[in-house]
């Protein structure tokens, strides 16, 4: 039994209802939990709302936006929000970690921030997870990645499935990718971390990270069973014939309830 939300891109009221709604039942959250598009959302909202979700017991599954404020940083961050002189001094007076980086390189950017709120939590979050017969991931599983996990773990079911890609992606996140001379090594290369031409990438279909079946123009892999995913942006929680997609956009604070098997508004 468990309750799911899609992207949260640094929503108070959002986090708010999802974590006070049923708080007897695990709570899963399928990433993105920063970088909101929306205008009048500040940097102190976003990590307020990140705040309350790490300190809870969510699960927290990794995001393509949460990544980038990883060390490993695959792809570059993408936050709107900028710091001032001030902020950046108070920031750099709280944290170790900050301190150092202000002290090294003689400022801070936002990015520094968020890797700060996410580094003592890297090993806790998760690729993918299973929720009561429910495969969830960031993106969901495109027939390109389901092809790549071997039969005997699709026969075993959702549990082991995730366990699969949970043990793929910390081999894949090691990887390097590439570095220049002007830039920092970035890590994360395979199925997993690909993305798809359609959104940018290189690849011929996307990972659990960047898939998005609407412009890929391909429904998520059936082999994997029933799957929960958020990052196609959508108006409405959309369902499909074995998923459902939780990424909405218009009015609504849209979760999963696993018990009652059914998409609940809690706004």
């Amino acid at each position: 039994m468990a309750i799911i939300i899609g992207d949260i891109h640094g929503d108070v009221e959002k986090v708010k209802a999802f974590l006070t709604y049923e708080p007897e039942l695990e709570h899963v959250a399928l990433g993105d939990f920063v970088d909101n598009i929306k205008s009048g959302v500040t940097l102190n909202d976003e990590l307020t709302c990140l705040d309350m979700l790490l300190s809870s017991n969510t699960v927290l599954l990794w995001g393509n936006h949460d990544i980038c404020y990883t060390p490993q940083r695959p792809w570059r961050s993408m936050s709107g929000h900028s710091l001032t002189i001030e902020e950046v001094k108070c920031f750099a007076a709280y944290s170790d970690y900050l301190r150092e980086l202000y002290v090294e390189n003689g400022d801070l950017s936002v990015r520094d921030v968020f890797t700060d709120r996410f580094r003592p939590h890297i090993d806790r979050m998760k690729a993918a997870y299973a929720a009561d017969g429910w495969l969830c991931t960031h993106a969901g599983v495109s027939p390109g990645v389901a092809a790549i996990i071997p039969a005997d773990i699709l026969a075993a079911g959702s549990s082991d499935i995730a366990e699969w890609l949970n043990e793929e992606f910390k081999r894949e996140f090691q990887v390097q990718t590439y570095m220049t001379s002007e830039g920092p090594k970035r890590y994360g290369y395979g199925p997993l971390f690909q993305i798809d031409i359609s959104r940018g990438g290189l690849d011929d279909f996307g990972g659990i990270f960047w898939f998005d079946p609407k412009r890929e123009m391909t429904d998520p892999g059936p082999l994997v069973g029933r799957q929960i995913f958020g990052h196609t942006r959508v108006p409405t929680p959309e369902i499909g014939p074995h998923w459902v997609n939780m990424n909405n956009y218009e009015e609504g604070i849209w979760v999963y309830d696993t018990l009652k098997n059914c998409l609940i508004d809690l706004g």
